[in-house]
């Protein structure tokens, strides 16, 4: 991952160019992650005239919050209008029928609910629920219990998931509860997800495998299950020096698991886990012989879907790669920026005195058709191909392979993605795009490794700003992550208002207002922002990433960490302006276009160089033309300085470097200020009298 200062971007093609790691991580990237879903139906019968006649009545407001728009405590316009009717449907029936039929419908209606992901009405049902009235009411009691820790999780509130998750055990516990099979796998997925909560991600991968264990699925029912296990305990491997595995509260006791199975688990997880030290020969290998020791264990013919790609693929050590990029032509500085990323790769390798590789560069930015660069290649001994990047380079060079015979196709890792696509059909053409889209994915991926749980998102108001939006916010919700909120600007002057209302200072103000209202007098008042964010996704080109850091600090949200693609990064190192993607509050929140972030770094060194070098005729006029005393030795020192600063200026990357520059300035200021001790006091008074 590369540092941005305060701000991290990651882009997917930073490492991805290590020979070795080119079929892995293509098929990292098609892991699948699922879980299986399914519903709690609670019995749905029209009221008799007799039960109508008596009817309790739920407490006033339920039916306005279901009907009231603009709040995600609601059922809005976002909301289907299926949806949206089915939920009023159970509510209107409810406050139509006597307890326990009542509460046997507003339990129905909270999951309703959180099926449509408005957690914040559910819980607003949720507690209408006299759950007094459930006791000795058939299982009422326990789904109300098994709804409620549905609830928490939702919420991410871990104190009352705890509660909710005892008293399922001690209803458990007093009786038994018998459930379908569809209500126990329910059942073992909202607590799974409640030890997730909690951290505990080999508790709930051990209670998945002990509950899924005992049941007859069919391979492709029990694929998904499989890869939620292997999620979790791919998150436990991952925040390991975090992650307590010591049983709390929630936790699930070793012993509950089969003993078979689990260690098959482990032993697979272990293997994993080292993947990445091993030859990519000896992947499969080590992965057949895990599977004949455990061929009894159901593991062994379903294996996570990670896992069964490597157990299919085709691994092939390549030692001799032509890279496909252009060298001229309007894509070479991107061609430029990936080439030094495999070079970067290339000599870590050899480094780690890893065997020899040998990289062959072909210009796609020439005339030449891409069929020759390829035949080129075969005749030069290439057993892999990286590239092309242009779209329909690679849509070319698709067609072209397809067109070989069996032994002339080599395999080829494009750097891009077809619309139409059919390589999939092709075992030797795989697809890789630097697409925004797969930024986001690794992004969300990162923040969750990173232990962030609660997001907000700032974006620009476009078709590209939704897309990207939308993917990082599947992939992040996907692995149990929370969107808090999202805002989208379209102008500079938006930057402000979008950001206020995001970090809630809105909300906070009213509230100051409302309490003078209430008191009748100004109060001391500083604004507080919301407190329940982990981090921020912030998508944004660099001029507006630059101005929206600096306000995002201006609104309190300065130890907020923030995390973007690789789009907020212009393509060269500019620190002077960069540094205010750290920590300025001042002209860029105020939206003060100055000449650095205007003109970019190389213009604004012109105008320096150009500012330096006219000092040249006044530093000449006092020395030669003006009687200035010894203060004469100043202005020398200022000259030798000055060339100093210009000859240091055009070398400096870091920010090292303009700290040092900034110095220099700072310094040549302070000691002219004291050197005007130096002038001959007889020449002032002269002038004055």
């Amino acid at each position: 991952m590369t540092r941005f200062f305060t701000m991290q971007y990651i882009s997917l093609g930073h490492s991805f160019f290590k020979p070795k790691r080119l079929f892995t991580a293509l098929l990292s990237v098609a892991a699948l992650y699922t879980a299986g879903c399914s519903s709690i139906p609670l019995q749905r019968t029209e009221p008799s005239q007799q039960e109508a006649s008596t009817a309790q009545q739920p407490k006033e407001g339920v039916l306005d919050l279901i009907q009231a728009p603009g709040d995600d405590t609601a059922i809005d316009q976002q909301t289907s209008d299926i949806a949206k009717s089915q939920l009023i449907a159970i509510v209107k029936q409810a406050a139509q029928s006597p307890s326990p039929k009542k509460e046997a419908l507003l339990l129905k209606a909270t999951h309703t609910a959180l099926k449509q992901s408005k957690p914040k009405l559910a819980k607003k049902i949720y507690i209408l629920i006299q759950p007094e009235t459930l006791v000795n009411q058939g299982d009422l009691d326990y789904f109300y219990e098994l709804i409620g820790l549905e609830l928490a999780v939702a919420q991410k509130d871990v104190e009352a998931a705890q509660i909710k998750y005892k008293a399922l055990d001690d209803i458990s516990n007093s009786r038994r509860v018998p459930l379908s099979t569809r209500h126990y796998l329910e059942d073992s997925r909202i607590r799974s997800e409640a030890l997730a909560l909690q951290g505990q991600h080999l508790a709930a991968a051990r209670l998945l495998v002990f509950r899924v264990g005992s049941l007859d699925f069919t391979d492709e029912d029990l694929q998904p299950w499989h890869d939620t296990i292997w999620n979790q305990i791919s998150l436990y491997r991952s925040n390991r020096h975090s992650d307590s595995d010591a049983p709390q509260d929630l936790a699930v006791p070793t012993a509950q698991a089969p003993s078979d199975d689990w260690q098959a688990w482990l032993e697979l997880s272990d293997l994993f886990d080292n993947i990445d030290k091993s030859q990519l020969s000896q992947i499969q290998s080590q992965l057949q012989n895990w599977k004949n020791d455990w061929s009894q264990i159901r593991l062994s013919a379903v294996p996570p879907t990670q896992v069964k790609e490597f157990m299919i693929a085709d691994f092939k050590q390549a030692h001799h790669v032509a890279v496909f990029l252009p060298n001229t032509g309007n894509l070479r500085h991107a061609g430029k920026a990936i080439v030094d990323g495999i070079m970067a790769a290339y000599y870590q390798e050899q480094n780690l005195s890893k065997p020899n590789l040998r990289l062959t560069f072909y210009d796609t930015g020439s005339e030449e058709p891409i069929g020759n660069l390829y035949d080129q290649a075969l005749l030069q001994g290439a057993e892999f191909i990286v590239g092309p990047l242009q779209k329909d380079q690679v849509q070319t060079l698709k067609d072209y392979i397809g067109s070989k015979p069996t032994d002339e196709q080599l395999p080829t890792l494009a750097l891009n993605y077809l619309q139409n696509d059919n390589a999939k059909n092709n075992r030797y053409f795989f697809e890789f795009g630097l697409r925004a889209e797969d930024e986001a994915v690794a992004v969300a991926d990162y923040a969750r490794k990173q232990g962030y749980e609660r997001a907000l998102i700032l974006r620009p108001d476009s078709d590209w700003g939704q897309r990207v939006s939308e993917a990082f916010t599947q992939e992040f919700t996907s692995k149990d992550g929370v969107i808090l909120d999202e805002a989208a600007f379209t102008q500079p002057r938006q930057f402000s208002n979008e950001v206020q209302k995001l970090m809630g200072i809105n909300e906070s103000k009213a509230r100051h207002a409302a309490m003078e209202r209430r008191l009748g007098k100004e109060l001391d008042y500083t604004p507080r922002r919301r407190q329940d964010v982990d981090f921020i996704f912030l998508l944004a080109s660099p001029n507006e990433a630059r101005q929206l850091k600096p306000t995002i600090n201006y609104h309190y949200g300065q130890n907020i960490p923030v995390l973007a693609t690789s789009h907020l990064y212009s393509g060269s190192s500019q620190p002077q302006f960069d540094k205010d993607l750290e920590n300025i509050k001042g002209d860029l929140a105020l939206n003060y276009r100055t000449i650095p972030i205007v003109l970019g770094e190389r213009y604004a060194k012109l105008i320096l160089t150009a500012l330096g070098l006219f000092t040249i005729l006044p530093i000449y006029l006092l020395i030669n033309k003006f009687d200035v005393g010894y203060m004469h030795y100043f202005f020398y020192a200022c000259f030798l300085l000055l060339i100093i600063f210009l000859a240091l200026l055009w070398r400096s990357r870091a920010r090292l470097h303009y700290l040092v520059l900034h110095n220099i300035l700072k310094f040549i200021i302070v000691a002219g200020v004291f050197s005007i001790l130096l002038i001959d006091p007889a020449v002032v008074t002269h002038r004055i009298f």
